[in-house]
């Protein structure tokens, strides 16, 4: 486990980046329960036209902190979806269908990010893959860009491309995390590293908060436990999408998540799930 508090980690600065990281994360702790909805230009239609503003819809009503969308999709949701939430807008893309799917490009601008309402912007970089020295390029000009316009940056770190292991190890996630750090980003979303003991070396590495990917869609009940198991390694949140978006329940799930997020308190009847897990 971690040995600092996430609660006494340093906070950021004063000024356009605090208070907009406080629309998305709690000011005190930099916990916050995210969820990305940006998976349409990856894999197609997450469902019929209106599906994804109805998921926004249900999260604005639910303890959810912020969301991820493409500035495009924001267009089509009614503002009042985001007075209670924050709004990360996402500025990288891939689709399912390129010769190179892990070859990330930058689809948007933080000023125009900026005009569609976001709290903060968002980019995805694959290290390891075959475009790695692009997107390092873009992820430094997107940092630079935003620290003039005052607008928290959510890195997305992957470890992908064909020398990469299906989970990356501790010591590859580190690496991941010192990229964000020394590159501007002023939070993290990461691949879970197996297990809390090893995501809590990974926390000790990097100033920036963590927020952990689901990964694999799983049952309402696993995606809850897994949520509980890898906070016990001291990250700041998590970063689910489709485990919150194709859940059976996804109001209990993500309110459940967010109460884990926030308070650390695991509800007995996903006890059981957790010690089996």
């Amino acid at each position: 486990m971690s040995n600092i508090p996430d609660g006494l980690r340093r906070p950021p600065a004063y000024g356009g980046k605090a208070i907009r990281l406080s629309r998305i994360t709690d000011p005190a702790t930099r916990r916050a329960q995210i969820v990305p909805l940006d998976h349409s230009v990856t894999v197609g239609p997450l469902g019929p036209r209106n599906h994804t503003e109805n998921i926004v819809r249900m999260l604005s009503r639910t303890a959810c902190d912020a969301v991820v969308l493409h500035r495009g999709r924001v267009a089509q949701i009614a503002p009042e979806a985001f007075t209670g939430m924050g709004l990360i807008v996402h500025l990288s893309a891939s689709t399912s269908l390129a010769l190179d799917s892990d070859a990330k490009v930058i689809v948007g601008g933080v000023d125009a990010a900026l005009r569609s309402g976001a709290d903060a912007v968002s980019i995805h970089v694959n290290v390891g893959s075959e475009t790695e020295t692009q997107q390092l390029t873009d992820f430094a000009a997107v940092s630079r860009e935003c620290e003039v316009l005052g607008v928290p940056l959510l890195a997305m770190m992957y470890a992908r491309g064909p020398r990469q292991a299906p989970r990356p190890d501790a010591a590859t996630v580190a690496h991941l995390a010192a990229i964000a750090t020394d590159l501007g980003a002023d939070m993290v979303k990461l691949d879970y590293t197996g297990s809390p003991e090893s995501m809590a070396r990974v926390v000790d590495t990097t100033p920036l908060p963590i927020y952990v990917a689901g990964g694999a869609t799983r049952s309402d009940d696993d995606a809850i436990a897994f949520g509980a198991e890898v906070l016990q390694g001291g990250v700041a949140g998590l970063s689910f999408g489709r485990n919150i978006f194709d859940a059976d329940d996804p109001a209990r799930v993500v309110n459940t998540l967010a109460d884990l997020v926030h308070r650390r308190v695991v509800p007995t009847d996903i006890l059981p799930a957790l010690e089996s897990a």
